[in-house]
């Protein structure tokens, strides 16, 4: 976290893991299972406010910043070095760069109080992919998506807090070899609960799954999700040593 022209910018690399599985039925008796395990593409990330409160300097204006209604600039880049299988449809990397643009929209409702903040979160963003030429022997293209998160988060204590979440993607039509699939149009609900460790250390565990997949074509996602970001900042250490000389 640093100042760029007196606004609040991020910097971050995203390092995914985990495992993923799923199935395929295309007829009676014809069910296709998958899974994948290890790393995913790591993601390089950088984000910078436009609107809302100037960069925190020092460590009064860490005490008096509020987010108010902000609005940040945000960009993604994920680099083609995750886990791939080419003789699977299924990977935790895509083989491909990609990367999205947004829009992050902080709301704050009430007071700026530790234990008593409450915020109303948006994600608007475009996802541009590359073409993955080895998707099973074959050539993979997929068109830009939009996706919209949105996110009501309550604070339960002064490191204890929760959300609410919804999110809606559309678009990103697929295609292999010229043959086309079928694009997104994906509503999920869900939850988030996270915990501040210490000043630099945050965890979170959510859960989404997808509520409009009655349609027999319809893809059909539950997603669990645990984050830990490690983060540093000049007056975060600051702080610290003004604690340790009382």
């Amino acid at each position: 976290m640093f100042p760029v022209f007196d606004r609040s910018a991020m910097a971050a690399i995203l390092l995914p893991m985990g495992r993923l599985s799923g199935e395929v039925t295309t007829g009676p008796g014809l069910t296709t299972r998958q899974s994948a395990s290890g790393f995913g593409d790591p993601m390089l990330e950088f984000n910078i406010n436009v609107i809302g409160p100037r960069a925190q300097k020092s460590i009064p204006d860490v005490l008096r910043y509020e987010p108010g209604f902000s609005v940040d600039v945000l960009a993604d880049l994920a680099i083609p070095a995750g886990e791939y299988n080419s003789s699977q449809s299924l990977n935790l990397g895509q083989n491909r760069w990609y990367g999205r643009i947004g829009l992050p929209v902080i709301w704050q409702l009430g007071p700026w109080v530790p234990g008593r903040r409450t915020t109303l979160e948006f994600l608007p963003a475009v996802w541009l992919f590359g073409p993955n030429d080895n998707f099973v022997g074959q050539t993979l293209k997929t068109d830009p998506m939009f996706q919209l998160d949105a996110h009501l988060t309550r604070d339960f204590t002064e490191r204890f807090w929760g959300s609410l979440d919804g999110a809606y993607y559309y678009g990103g039509l697929s295609s292999v070899n010229g043959v086309s699939g079928t694009k997104l149009d994906n509503l999920g609900v869900g939850f988030t609960l996270g915990y501040q460790i210490d000043d630099s250390l945050n965890l979170t565990f959510g859960y989404k799954s997808t509520v409009n997949d009655s349609a027999p074509q319809a893809l059909r996602m539950d997603g669990f999700m645990v984050t830990l970001v490690y983060g540093w900042h000049p007056l975060v250490e600051g702080s610290r040593r003004l604690n340790s000389e009382k």
